[in-house]
């Protein structure tokens, strides 16, 4: 079958998908119910696999300060440290599957690392590990979270991250003085994994998975826990709806393989526009540099002069922690793409900040050490650019792109999330091998530069393709993108909905 009778096909059953959810309507009423403290439970006990990516992203940084000549006998080199720090990001490229063990075993090879070969080995086994959870993670909070709820679910895996490098920056600065401290580091991020494991066991299955498997019995079980307050008939609605959806999504692709499933992500038109935009927006999380900062702020903060750069690195954590949790009160308000919208030029604004600040201070391109004692004002300038960036990042783009996978139909939504997260440690890989030595090359206030030109563009390609579905379940989500990249149809969807609850409190007054 050709590319446009696939399209033409899709367009037949979106027909049929788009009167189903119009009559459907009805049978979703189980989602204006207060959900259960259950799933908020669930949501946390699955976050804790992003609280493990942040710890073991996030206390590198710590390590490459204090590590000193413990690898081999002798110091790393700046080509080592972005060895150390990237391989990780490549176990996380590499392998997209979740194993809570393997963060245990990381942390053990980490520890007793005698040599920067087996110390890279110990950071590539976590990176299979945080890959995992970078992909997991995400996906099973938004199948199973209430569509009211899912922007702030999903948004708990953020937080996670984001408290996983605060404990590992604390960690960092509790053993910053101590003898072969390092080891402790990395050693406590394998805690957090043995609770995951254990944890799991208690974690149910996603409602649409069980439906996939023909598991209704189970299904309307998980309902009725995650709507403790719907009646019998709303979880029987639920399922039925959930089932219609389950059933389209098998009639249009049948069982899939992976050379399906990639095929229908790129032929049918309007998967490929919910593709790139997802990807498109995970990429620019990374290319915007913020994760440089997360694996270099220690080695950032020394170059400028400040005396304990990890105590300096933890406020930049804090930052981002802080952030991320206004950022999970706010965004199912706000909204994704106003929430991007309005805090991506900031980000632009702060790096060009930082890259001013950068001329005014005195440094060894060679060493990448101050010529001198102390930045002074433009050190301090630097670091209120950094923490204004990252509160930027932490509002908006730390959070929203992990939200991407509701864009993606049922049928292709894992080997797309596969793809997004791929996006991820991709371009993770890229800037975490490079930021030293594009500094050494480019300046740092060249690098600096380079990452504000690029937090531009990504501000304007989001003001243009970004479109905004908070509120939408994840079946209405399918629909927006059968209308080029959907900003104008989901905008006036809202609307609509506005009018309709407006209408709907005139009528019951």
């Amino acid at each position: 079958m050709s590319p446009l009778d696939e399209c033409k096909k899709e367009d037949e059953i979106f027909q049929v998908e788009k009167v189903s959810s119009i009559e459907g309507r009805d049978l979703d009423t189980i989602e204006q119910t207060t959900p259960g403290a259950f799933v908020w439970l669930v949501c946390l006990a699955a976050a804790i696999g992003g609280l493990l990516f942040g710890y073991d992203t996030g206390v590198i940084s710590g390590v490459l300060v204090v590590i000193g000549t413990d690898l081999d006998g002798r110091g790393i080199t700046s080509s080592e440290a972005e060895l150390i720090t990237s391989i990780t990001s490549a176990g996380g490229f590499v392998v997209i599957w979740l194993a809570s063990f393997v963060f245990t075993v990381g942390a053990i090879i980490q520890a007793t690392s005698f040599t920067i070969a087996q110390m890279s080995v110990g950071r590539l086994v976590i990176g299979l590990g945080v890959g995992s959870a970078a992909m997991i993670v995400p996906l099973y909070i938004a199948e199973l979270s209430p569509a009211r709820f899912r922007g702030r679910m999903v948004a708990i895996d953020a937080i996670s991250i984001t408290f996983g490098q605060v404990i590992a920056y604390a960690i960092d600065a509790a053993f910053y003085n101590v003898s072969a401290g390092w080891r402790w580091m990395v050693a406590l991020g394998g805690i957090p994994s043995i609770i995951l494991a254990v944890l799991l066991f208690w974690c149910p299955e996603s409602p649409r998975q069980l439906i996939f498997h023909k598991k209704e019995d189970e299904c309307a079980a998980v309902l009725r826990r995650i709507y403790p307050h719907a009646t019998e008939d709303q979880v029987q609605d639920k399922v039925t709806l959930i089932k219609s959806g389950v059933d389209q999504a098998l009639a249009l692709h049948g069982e899939m393989g992976l050379y399906k499933s990639l095929k229908q992500l790129y032929v049918i038109l309007s998967n490929l526009r919910a593709l790139i935009v997802a990807c498109g927006l995970m990429a620019i999380q990374q290319f915007c540099g913020f994760n440089t900062l997360m694996y270099y702020s220690g080695t950032l903060f020394a170059m400028v002069g400040f005396s304990n750069p990890i105590a300096v690195g933890v406020t930049v954590a804090g930052t981002n922690f802080l952030f991320t949790i206004f950022s999970l009160w706010k965004i199912d308000q706000v909204g994704r793409r106003r929430i991007l919208i309005y805090t991506m030029w900031g980000m632009s604004v702060s790096l060009v900040g930082a890259a001013i600040a950068f001329h005014w201070i005195p440094i060894n391109l060679k060493t990448m050490e101050l010529e001198g004692s102390e930045a002074g004002w433009a050190g301090i300038v630097v670091l209120v650019c950094i923490i204004l960036f990252v509160a930027s990042y932490a509002t908006g783009l730390g959070n929203v792109p992990w939200q991407a996978n509701e864009f993606l139909p049922m049928e292709v939504r894992a080997m797309g999330t596969m793809m997004i997260t791929m996006c991820n440690w991709g371009p993770n890989i890229i800037i975490s091998s490079t930021f030293l030595s594009m500094m050494k090359a480019m300046t740092p206030s060249g690098a600096f530069g380079f990452y504000a030109a690029l937090c531009f563009f990504g501000w304007i390609a989001v003001i243009c393709f970004y479109p905004e579905v908070a509120q939408m379940t994840l079946e209405e989500v399918r629909e927006v993108f059968q209308h080029g990249f959907g900003v104008q149809y989901a905008e006036e969807w809202r609307r609509q909905r506005k009018a309709d609850e407006r209408a709907a409190r005139t009528g019951a007054v």
